[in-house]
């Protein structure tokens, strides 16, 4: 089997004045060789990436087959610091990075997907134990619209039936939410520390904040009217409006609309244009909020030195291709 490997485009979208966002590697240069990626998930200036290799016809080398994922990763781009995860089964399910560096300096990596009975589990990575552990959590379908967030510690899992599972490092559960309504295209995040839940149906738009976790008290904070805010802010009519991140930390929300992002101020009402999209196909957006904390156990896994980290991750053949998707981190530095 020959492998070609990706070259990467992450567009970098500063919402800042700060000269800060100057030294920030955005590029992710500091992963010399490594062209062939994706950012899956970013967690208070972490991000977690994998790496894909694709196969060619060794008969027909212009016949080009499945894209295969190698590895999985977490870097730092303010601290250029990085660390392959320990090797799993299967790195194609849902994934998301967990890491709050006020609570600890460990980092935590959900999957969920299908083990070798087809039965789809939660599994956890933390670098406290260095290993994946299986959650008490299993369950016998697969949800396309599969969403989880970190926040105060515990993964936030929203699965697709009216229901939020708040799953601890360890994989155990300790709380189930039932979500207020269900019916639409919905968004799972946090802001200013509490769970925050977005869902556009029927024209609007809905915000909730979980103020209590015991009870399940969601506070109703904000409706949208889509086709109205589009008029007031003389935005032609569009059915492509979709709801993409709340702000870390205060009261805003990112919409995509066509191929522009906009940030929407929830208090005010203010719509402001971010980012004019120059190609939306494949378009994965993650909000980025960068740390300069350092020895965040970005160590590396199986007692690898550097050299062995990169030669698991590099494929073995040079020849570039455009990679299909664009990753635009939204850079929050306050």
């Amino acid at each position: 089997m020959t492998v070609y490997r990706h070259r990467r485009r992450i567009q970098y979208i500063s919402l800042s004045n700060s000269d800060d966002d100057l030294a920030i590697d955005t590029s992710l240069s500091f992963l010399r060789k490594l062209w062939n990626m994706e950012v899956i998930s970013s967690s208070n200036g972490l991000l977690l990436c994998r790496s894909w290799v694709r196969e060619i016809d060794s008969i027909s080398p212009l016949i080009y087959g499945d894209f295969h994922a190698i590895s999985l990763y977490v870097c730092n781009p303010a601290t250029r610091e990085w660390a392959v995860l320990p090797e799993e089964d299967d790195i194609y399910g849902y994934l998301a990075l967990g890491f709050e560096p006020r609570l600890s300096h460990h980092y935590h990596v959900l999957r969920f997907g299908g083990d070798d009975d087809g039965i789809p589990r939660f599994r956890i990575f933390s670098t406290r134990t260095n290993q994946w552990v299986e959650s008490e959590v299993s369950y016998g379908r697969t949800y396309n619209s599969l969403q989880a967030t970190f926040t105060n510690g515990i993964f936030y899992v929203a699965y697709g039936l009216n229901q939020v599972w708040g799953i601890d490092p360890e994989g155990k559960v300790c709380h189930r939410i039932e979500l207020p309504e269900s019916d639409g295209m919905d968004c799972l995040g946090h802001s200013g520390g509490y769970l925050h839940y977005m869902l556009r149906s029927k024209g609007k738009i809905k915000v909730w904040m979980l103020k209590d976790y015991c009870h399940v008290d969601w506070i109703f904070k904000h409706c949208i009217n889509v086709r109205a805010m589009l008029q007031k802010h003389g935005i032609p009519e569009t059915p492509y409006v979709y709801v993409t991140e709340f702000h870390p930390d205060v009261d805003a929300i990112f919409l995509r609309i066509d191929d522009n992002i906009f940030s929407y101020h929830l208090n005010s009402g203010r719509l402001e244009e971010v980012y004019n999209l120059p190609d939306t196909s494949g378009l994965e957006c993650v909000a980025y909020s960068p740390t300069n904390r350092r020895g965040l156990a970005m160590r590396l896994s199986d007692g690898m030195d550097e050299g062995q980290a990169y030669a698991r991750l590099m494929a073995t053949d040079h020849n570039v291709l455009e990679v299909r998707k664009i990753y635009y981190l939204l850079s929050f530095c306050f």
